[in-house]
């Protein structure tokens, strides 16, 4: 049938030549080098020997026969011996047991000297070596609850703040320091980022944040003097860009949480309570050039608009869930009006006034907040601080970036001068040595907050553990 097909095609009845193909020639593209494959009429052929001549050549077939016996050859060696790890100790743990250095799962270098611990070179004072009463280790503190002995001598923790709470816990692996586990430990800290300046725990600015105490993501984190530049320039132009003149006192009644804060979660009423508690223990820290209390940073929000009800229905919401704010008839009466202000930085501290604004019992303990004579917390209580504050048109995507950076640039310390102008971009970097509580309080959304305020003040009892 090709043949017919030809011929009705070709009126001369014959079949056409094809063309010949162009001459293929060399790739020399980088990762597409070749070398033309020439035609089988084209290739040498090696001229047959006697079958037992040593210089007999083999052809392509034989040859690719040879290679993969080889290959199958080298399949079959026998591997490698494993060494069958050690079988779990069987003898108590006792203080005598962890003396000395260790590695653990997470990264961290742990020296162990009497009860005292140490986590990458910072002792750990709060958290020492706890012991059973007949010797036997119970726990590191309230950050590791011993579980026992591992294979090849290792110890297991659970990463819980009391054996209740350890069975489902995330295990944590002790092993001794070697030669070997140290370099595999150097390898494992550059690969999650720790390398360069990063190296050095000891120069931080934060309790406990070092190699080994925070691995989630940490290969992702870039600790990068023109990225802090970068943000607070962008903070500093948002701010400028909407901001209304001046810096306005505003009364912390007036005051409610944006819809935009903490990942729309709102606020912490433990953090409330205790920023209260240190007002009425401490004495209230008026701001005074950039020490103090930080700047409340509000929007001027019409209780008609979109993301004014938006903030207001959550705060309600919160309300209802939430006993330990100030009463809701004590916001209702804001919420009729027709203007309030929503906060965008220091949330907590307004909250906080409004505690004593309303003599509210403190869930802890039942005693009231009451002023007494503390005139500075007075002031701030009936009149309010001053504050930045931003015009309503301001995007619900612009107060997210701004709340965020007022949180995650705690460090950086910047001034508002008298008329409301300021310049974020030269603000200093603070690196005394904080704790981790502060810096942590900054960056959690409002249920991770309740939790570490409850760990920071050592509640256990309370009616709130679970929520």
């Amino acid at each position: 049938m090709g043949a017919v097909a030809s011929r009705i095609c070709n009126p001369a009845g014959e079949t056409p030549v094809p063309a010949p193909a162009p001459p293929k020639t060399a790739c020399s593209i980088a990762g597409y080098d070749f070398e033309p494959v020439k035609p089988m009429h084209e290739r040498e052929v090696s001229v047959g020997l006697a079958e037992d001549s040593p210089t007999r050549s083999t052809t392509a077939a034989s040859e690719c026969v040879e290679d993969k016996h080889a290959s199958i050859s080298a399949d079959l060696k026998e591997p490698e011996e494993i060494p069958e790890p050690k079988p779990a100790p069987t003898s108590p743990i006792t203080l005598e047991t962890l003396q000395g250095d260790w590695v653990n799962s997470m990264g961290a270098k742990i020296h162990v000297e009497g009860t005292q611990v140490s986590l990458n070179g910072l002792v750990m004072k709060a958290h020492p070596i706890l012991l059973n009463e007949n010797g036997t280790v119970s726990s590191v503190g309230r950050l590791w609850q011993l579980n026992g002995w591992l294979e090849d001598e290792k110890v297991e923790f659970k990463e819980a703040p009391s054996k209740e709470v350890m069975q489902y816990a995330r295990s944590v692996v002790w092993s001794k320091v070697s030669s070997e586990r140290m370099e595999a430990w150097t390898k494992q800290m550059k690969a999650m980022g720790y390398a360069g300046s990063s190296n050095n725990p000891l120069a931080r600015g934060v309790e406990g944040c070092c190699p080994g105490t925070s691995d989630a993501h940490a290969k992702l984190v870039v600790d990068d003097e023109n990225k802090d530049k970068a943000e607070l320039k962008l903070l500093n132009d948002l701010i400028a860009k909407w901001r209304m003149p001046g810096v306005i006192k505003v009364a912390p009644r007036k005051v409610i949480p944006d819809f935009s804060n903490r990942g729309h979660t709102g606020l912490s009423v433990e953090h409330v309570h205790y920023l209260a508690t240190s007002f009425k223990e401490k004495g209230f820290q008026k701001r005074k050039g950039n020490e103090g209390h930080d700047i409340p940073v509000l929007v001027c929000e019409k209780t008609s608009s979109e993301l004014g009800q938006k903030s207001i229905e959550n705060w309600r919401s919160k309300l209802n869930d939430e006993k330990g704010f100030a009463p809701q008839e004590h916001y209702e009466r804001l919420f009729k009006g027709e203007e309030l202000y929503t906060s965008l930085g220091n949330g907590h501290f307004n909250q906080a006034l409004n505690l004593f604004f309303r003599e509210c019992p403190s869930i802890y303990s039942q005693e009231k907040y009451t002023i007494g004579q503390d005139r500075d917390l007075k002031e701030a209580v009936y009149q309010g601080v001053g504050a930045i504050v931003l015009k309503a048109e301001i995007p619900l995507r612009d107060r997210e970036t701004i709340s965020k950076l007022l949180n995650s640039k705690r460090e950086f310390k910047w001034n508002v001068q008298p008329d409301g102008t300021l310049d974020i971009t030269d603000a200093f970097e603070d690196t005394r040595t904080c704790k981790q509580f502060e810096a942590l309080s900054k960056v959690l959304d409002a249920v991770e907050l309740n939790c570490l305020v409850r760990s920071e003040l050592g509640v256990r009892d309370s009616h709130r553990v679970g929520q």
